[in-house]
């Protein structure tokens, strides 16, 4: 019998033990977490939440409709929802970095509350320089209505500036902490609620061609040992094992290199390591942390492992670094192995990336693209790493409550989730609008096996060194073939702030 782990309970356990890192980081600029943000009041908040057969009668939503049932517990998407469509014809402008695939999982989230209410929703889905393109409009005064962001310290930032609502001031705090008990302190601020918790990811894990690899009678590797040695073999074959970007292209260039470095440091090292960096505690410089770049270096840049070694990573266009692994339908891979999070396919193969319509490649452990847990490293230490996105609010407006009020609702997502397949945060989501997704029940086998799931450190560090400098200075040291390591880390150590 396979135990398999619900998607709410895994996403409590892939958020808890770093919310403890986002609220010990005392050199952070932003607000200081509060005590929701520990793992005994995610566990305590969870408890607390009501049972479905407690909650108060409810009418019945239009089966055919992704929306939730009223009364839905907030007061304006309980009237946007009424008869009289007291918002029709309004306008809420919001801006996201989903594109592609995740785009139209977002828009199928959204339609039927677009036309259930008559609100507008205009989406400004922004790639690869989103961070940039949304902090150049909030510094200059013309934010859009709403913003997702992956990054909790960004939130928080802004939050420290003024330039964000907080959504507690127009929604109930306790719903709020019981529908998301393992995400919402990421961006809390005492009993101020800077954003709503709207997605997450699970990055652990490697895409590989499967048809390809029994042919070659290649076997998954589930040790680092195992991985080296595919590798060797796959370069004494003739090929690259590694698709590998660091990215971009973009203002968002380094960030899949800095997952390397944190998935191989969870992997090696006890979890309160990657707190204590997270928090500053540790430096860059520090024996442990060169370790784990060291070791990502002496695989990706090892001569034949990636096809033009650290430049080619630094230059490749993320949405296109894979399309070698289907030459010749797969048959003959250029490349062999991703590490890339779950959101990645099918929506950047590159039929659909370029017709936009499905693609005729499946995905799964008998098709022709599966996914294998990230190898171990260390006996002990088996950790794995996760993300999530969050919508601020930047704008104060009834039409834009409702909005931000709907996406905190297990509806607010369920037309993404059946349609492409994503992760919520929200613990109310049923089990069953995740069934028969392969990608899903692989990230719920990978939460379930690791010992703990480390958030994404760099999105937890403050955004001058998790988005600035950290993510520039890998692009550096990738591109110097990891030659240069000591002067990189140090330069990042240098830009921590005072």
């Amino acid at each position: 019998m396979i135990k398999r782990l619900t998607m709410p309970t895994v996403l409590a356990v892939v958020v808890m033990m770093l919310v403890v890192a986002c609220g010990s980081s005392s050199t952070s600029p932003s607000p200081a977490s509060s005590a929701a943000a520990t793992p005994g009041a995610s566990a305590s908040a969870e408890a607390s939440a009501p049972a479905e057969s407690e909650a108060p009668a409810e009418s019945e939503a239009p089966a055919e409709l992704n929306l939730p049932a009223v009364p839905t517990g907030y007061t304006e998407l309980d009237a946007a929802l009424g008869a009289d469509k007291p918002y029709e014809g309004k306008k809420v402008s919001i801006q996201t970095q989903w594109t592609g695939g995740e785009g139209e999982g977002f828009a199928n989230a959204i339609a039927d509350f677009q036309k259930a209410t008559g609100i507008a929703v205009q989406v400004d889905s922004i790639g690869s320089s989103h961070e940039t393109v949304l902090k150049t409009r909030i510094e200059g005064g013309s934010p859009p209505d709403m913003a997702a962001l992956a990054q909790p310290t960004g939130v928080l930032a802004y939050a420290n500036d003024g330039k964000v609502v907080d959504v507690a001031t127009f929604m109930d705090a306790a719903k709020l902490m019981a529908d998301f008990p393992s995400t919402i302190g990421l961006t809390s601020d005492g009993d101020r609620i800077w954003s709503i918790p709207t997605k997450a990811d699970v990055k652990s894990m490697i895409w590989y061609p499967v048809k390809a690899f029994a042919a070659k009678g290649y076997t998954v590797p589930k040790t680092w040992d195992e991985l080296v040695a595919l590798s060797d073999k796959i370069v004494a074959d003739g090929s690259s094992p590694f698709c590998a970007s660091a990215g971009g292209p973009g203002t968002a260039t380094g960030w899949q290199l800095t997952d390397w470095v944190e998935e191989v440091l969870l992997k090696t090292e006890d979890p309160q390591v990657t707190n204590d960096w997270i928090s500053g505690k540790i430096k860059f410089t520090d024996p442990k942390i060169k370790a784990a770049f060291d070791r990502v270096g002496s695989l990706l840049f090892k001569d034949g492992y990636v096809d033009g070694g650290g430049p080619a990573i630094v230059n490749a266009d993320m949405k296109t670094v894979m399309d070698p692994m289907f030459t010749d339908d797969t048959a003959n891979p250029g490349c062999w192995m991703q590490k890339i999070p779950v959101w990645y396919g099918p929506d950047f193969f590159p039929d659909r990336r370029t017709s936009g319509t499905d693609s005729k490649y499946t995905i799964g452990d008998d098709g022709d693209i599966g996914i294998f847990p990230f190898p171990t490293i260390s006996d002990t230490f088996k950790g794995a790493e996760g993300s999530a996105d969050s919508f601020m609010v930047l704008n104060d407006r009834p039409e834009v409550r409702a909005f931000a009020e709907f996406l905190a609702t297990p509806e607010g997502l369920k037309g993404w989730i059946t349609s492409v397949g994503v992760l919520s945060p929200n613990v109310r989501v049923p089990v069953e609008w995740y069934a028969d997704n392969y990608k899903l029940k692989v990230a719920n086998d990978i939460a379930s096996a690791a010992t703990a799931i480390g958030f994404d450190a760099s999105d937890l560090m403050p955004p001058e060194v998790g988005q600035g400098s950290f993510w520039t200075g890998v692009s550096d040291w990738a591109n110097a073939n990891g030659t240069n390591t000591d002067t990189v880390l140090q330069a990042i150590d240098d830009s921590w702030p005072k």
